[in-house]
């Protein structure tokens, strides 16, 4: 009896451990994507996208998913490819078609900003692809799933949110726009995305030590960041140009908007004033006043009238929910912020006059304003 007892209690340890080592990979295999996105999403540093439409992106990375699992199997059984051809041309072809269709939906909407957001936008996409992807994998195969599911998030994952992101940054530049450059950087964006994934699944299916798929997954990654970190240079330039008194935003507030890096730092002065409940309050003021420039970028960038008209409507919108967190900080907290940077303005040209002192006349080798007198100082008169 003792021996019985002890070859179940055997059993049951074996098979407890066997669970939970697939319980923990499909753990991974879904809890590592997602920081992957998450992560990404931590630089728009202007929040322009919105975190619903990452859940439907996600959810869209499913369903596309579906799809290709039916498509690719058919195609072998017709008989019209090969399963090798599959996984080398065919699968990377159809998968980012397949992710890219809510992204083309998305890039229409008058919501929608510019490159950073089809970025991240098409990373989600490519991850929920990810997800489920991983999850038939590890369940195919429970004998190895933890070693499946850690050498596939830092890879494949990374390879499908690549591909999808950089269509969605594509589409993003071309939106409202039917220029020859503005068609180019699509075509190119589909073409680098579909041969960066023919040349992965090319490598792996070669049986490419696991080392160089991470490299890969990891460069694709840091593609997609310098991506976002272009197009947030530029939604900088647009914050600076088109944000003013229009939408009753103050020079102070609008440069702390176009210079969304410092926020953080330079809020400091509110933090210790007014709390942390208040800073959270200005930060998230400052960026739909960020959000309000960018969208009049949009604005005039766009021909449709019924666009601009939605476009207008954001705007207003925006403008409301400015005006709601100015009175939640309280006008001596909004005095504050408009003095800061004020005083920043000072002491850079404090600085200036500074310098132009220490170059002045009798400074050695010559100064500004030495060069000045020996500009304006009159002809030496004729001896004659």
């Amino acid at each position: 009896m003792h021996l019985i007892f002890s070859s179940l209690a055997d059993a049951f340890r074996v098979r407890y451990s066997f669970y939970m080592a697939l319980y923990f990979a499909l753990a991974i295999a879904f809890l590592v994507p997602l920081a992957f996105l998450f992560g990404i999403r931590k630089g728009n540093l202007y929040g322009t996208d919105k975190f619903y439409v990452n859940i439907i992106t996600l959810v869209w990375g499913l369903v596309a998913y579906g799809l290709a699992a039916q498509i690719n199997p058919a195609m072998v059984e017709t008989g019209w490819v090969t399963r090798s051809q599959v996984i080398r041309i065919t699968a990377p072809i159809l998968e980012e078609i397949l992710k890219s269709l809510i992204l083309i939906y998305l890039v229409r909407r008058a919501d929608f900003n510019y490159v950073v957001d089809g970025a991240i936008y098409g990373f989600g996409a490519g991850i929920g692809f990810a997800i489920i992807e991983n999850w038939e994998y590890v369940t195919g195969h429970p004998e190895i799933a933890l070693g499946i599911a850690i050498a596939r998030v830092f890879s494949t994952n990374l390879v499908h949110a690549t591909g999808s992101g950089l269509i969605g940054a594509a589409l993003a530049f071309k939106r409202g726009e039917n220029t020859a450059p503005a068609w180019t950087a699509v075509i190119l964006g589909y073409l680098f995305s579909i041969a960066f994934h023919m040349g992965f699944n090319t490598m792996v299916s070669a049986g490419a030590f696991l080392f160089f798929a991470f490299g890969v997954g990891l460069v694709g990654t840091a593609l997609i960041w310098s991506v976002i970190r272009r197009g947030l240079n530029i939604q900088k330039k647009w914050v600076g140009e088109k944000l003013g008194m229009s939408d009753r935003v103050t020079r102070s507030e609008a440069k702390i908007s176009a210079k969304i890096e410092q926020l953080r730092e330079a809020l400091t002065p509110v933090e210790k004033q007014f709390g942390f409940v208040t800073l959270k309050i200005v930060e998230d003021l400052i960026r739909k006043q960020a959000e309000i420039g960018i969208k009049r970028k949009l604005l005039e960038k766009t021909a449709n009238e019924s666009k601009r008209q939605e476009i207008e409507k954001i705007i207003k919108g925006l403008n409301r929910e400015m005006e709601a967190l100015r009175k939640q900080a309280g006008i001596y907290c909004m005095m504050l912020v408009r003095t800061v940077y004020l005083e920043q303005d000072l002491l850079v040209w404090d600085l200036i006059a500074a310098r132009v002192e220490e170059s002045g006349t009798g400074q050695k080798g010559g100064g500004l304003y030495d060069r000045i007198n020996q500009r304006i100082k009159p002809p030496p008169s004729d001896p004659t």
